[in-house]
């Protein structure tokens, strides 16, 4: 499974996540306890005053979260509760931002994620840093499990195999593909 920060990411369009693709997003980690990736602040994705646009930063934390908590629950529909967003520092346009989701907790229905951006400190005016990265934006998010499936949620689950399988995660490929 990709994990370091040397591994290739990979673009991939997911029905009802377009997006994701549409902003560029690439994806490098997708397992049931972390979905990660990144993408470049563009006209796609920032505001007229050329920084991340935020509602872009709620959809994307709102879309990881709300897969990595249908593959923790073996496939069972989410729903979102709540979410907040801080944003604690703007990322200019042509700057790479780091995404990394995480749950908090995985309960029987209720699940909490936090979802973390960042981006390297040498791309911020006027640091020395040497790599190190800075967070940017923090979003939490709790969302309920186990909501009826529908038609679509097969696509979805599909189309995760394949990305997960492409990542390297056979063993999620292998659990999404017995829920089919």
């Amino acid at each position: 499974m990709a994990s370091s920060g040397d591994e290739e990411e990979i673009s991939a369009p997911i029905d009802g996540f377009a997006v994701l693709t549409h902003i560029g997003f690439k994806w490098k980690v997708i397992s049931e306890s972390e979905l990660s990736g990144s993408f470049v602040v563009s006209n796609n994705s920032a505001q007229p005053f050329g920084v991340l646009h935020g509602g872009i930063t709620a959809y994307v934390a709102e879309s990881l979260a709300s897969m990595g908590a249908q593959l923790a629950a073996n496939g069972a529909r989410p729903a979102g509760v709540e979410m907040n967003v801080a944003h604690l520092q703007a990322v200019p346009y042509g700057h790479k931002v780091m995404v990394k989701a995480v749950p908090i907790r995985v309960g029987k229905r209720l699940q909490v994620w936090d979802v973390t951006f960042s981006m390297e400190k040498k791309q911020i005016p006027y640091s020395t840093g040497t790599g190190e990265v800075e967070t940017t934006a923090v979003a939490r998010l709790t969302l309920i499990a186990g909501l009826p499936p529908t038609e679509k949620g097969n696509s979805f689950q599909d189309q995760m195999s394949t990305l997960a399988e492409r990542l390297g995660n056979n063993k999620l490929k292998k659990v999404l593909s017995s829920k089919l």
